[in-house]
């Protein structure tokens, strides 16, 4: 092999050192090139419209990216908030937990969170009318969530009652669902031709006035009254029945027949006592609870008080109800049969005011050998002749014909 001699070895090594050089130049160069398009990217996305490593995005004090934070964690250790100072339903995050609120304040709040309230309470329906809960009582399932369409509380027994809306005077004006409203005055009225100034005849009760005047309104039972231990037995109470056996105001029950005046009177004051009612005083409905919860059904059937076949009559129509031992009937029309609490239509969530029993009031009547006064018909009367708003009395016997219902008022102490 010939050797180079040394003008070739400088060209070659001259050639050697250029790509050398060639070489680097384009190595710096592609590196910078990068590092410009590192810069333009990251300053493109650190950009409040990108929302990447932002200082508010980061806790006050941590560093990512270069990025130093800025945000500020809320501090809700020294929070007060309680479940019941938060409207239910809605949720709040207090001392770092999220709670949710049991504060109510509708009748439609109190129905869906099926809770017996622990103090007397005023709820609003769903057109902003008021309505007094008494200590002790929740909404039941199947109540209402407006005052006319029946607002309906129970106890812990399960024993129902309906609000009705009135005061004496001008009466208590409530917001109807069709935009207008209704009066309705706590008194006595005449609707059948009655006269109520000399033949019967009753002084307003100075607590029901004094409890419908402080809240608007009062409670009628829901059903005429029932017999407990007779239902619970299955059987309808027949002569000679026990006259001191427990008051219900349920459905299906068998209906409180076969008792003195006197001893159903005593029944309904003291029912209070026997469901231990912290707040709530129970009575046998007055005239003026009677016709006042007559006028409070009128605003849905315009002539309850003078016509109701809702009620259970010789001549109402042909239906089905459930007997007092569990069985499906038919109560023919132009048949007489006395049936269980609850089996016939209800008008504003109130059943059997119309037909079934004849029920005692507290009215009396001028007649001394016949002073007590009984309201509506009974099963074998008709509905166009002895509505649920007429009056007749009696000597206060224990037969099948009366029943009795019950009131209750809510108190007026602080």
């Amino acid at each position: 092999m010939k050797k180079l001699n040394k003008k070739q070895k400088l060209i070659i090594l001259i050639a050697i050192i250029t790509i050398v050089v060639i070489i680097g130049i384009a190595f710096v160069t592609n590196a910078i090139r990068v590092n410009i398009a590192n810069e333009k990217y990251n300053s493109s996305n650190s950009d409040s419209n990108n929302g990447n490593l932002l200082p508010e995005y980061i806790k006050k004090g941590i560093t990512l990216g270069g990025v130093t934070g800025t945000l500020e964690s809320l501090d809700t250790s020294d929070a007060t908030a309680l479940p019941e100072d938060i409207l239910w339903g809605e949720t709040a995050y207090v001392k770092g937990k999220k709670i949710t609120g049991t504060r109510i304040e509708t009748v439609a709040q109190g129905k869906e969170a099926k809770c017996t309230f622990e103090k007397d309470i005023t709820l609003i329906d769903d057109l902003e009318n008021q309505v007094r809960i008494p200590e002790g009582f929740k909404i039941a399932e199947d109540s209402a969530t407006t005052v006319e369409d029946g607002i309906v509380i129970e106890d812990k027994d399960g024993n129902q009652f309906v609000w009705i809306p009135a005061k004496t005077g001008t009466g208590a004006t409530i917001n109807l669902s069709s935009g207008g409203t209704a009066t309705i005055v706590y008194r006595r009225t005449v609707f059948k031709g009655e006269d109520i100034t000399t033949d019967h005849t009753e002084t307003m009760p100075s607590d029901e006035e004094a409890s419908v005047n402080a809240w608007g309104g009062y409670y009628i039972g829901r059903f005429e009254a029932g017999d407990k231990e007779s239902t619970e037995a299955k059987t309808m109470r027949a002569e000679g029945a026990n006259q001191e056996n427990t008051i219900t105001i349920k459905k299906d029950q068998a209906p409180y027949n076969y008792i003195t005046f006197a001893n159903l009177k005593s029944l309904a004051e003291g029912m209070d006592d026997v469901q231990e009612y912290a707040t709530a005083t129970t009575k046998l409905v007055s005239s003026y609870a009677w016709d006042t919860a007559i006028s409070y059904i009128q605003i849905k059937n315009s002539n309850y008080g003078t016509n109701s076949p809702e009620g259970n009559y010789y001549n109402s129509d042909s239906f089905t109800y459930t007997d007092i031992a569990g069985y499906k009937q038919t109560k023919n029309k132009n048949s007489s049969t006395l049936i269980p609490t609850g089996q016939t239509t209800a008008v504003s969530n109130i059943y059997d005011m119309g037909g079934n029993l004849f029920e005692y009031t507290t009215e009396s009547n001028s007649d001394e050998s016949y002073p007590y006064v009984f309201r509506g018909g009974y099963y074998k009367n008709c509905y166009d002749d002895i509505p649920a708003g007429d009056r007749g009395n009696d000597n206060g016997p224990a037969t099948s014909t009366y029943g009795f219902r019950v009131t209750l008022y809510c108190s007026t102490e602080s």
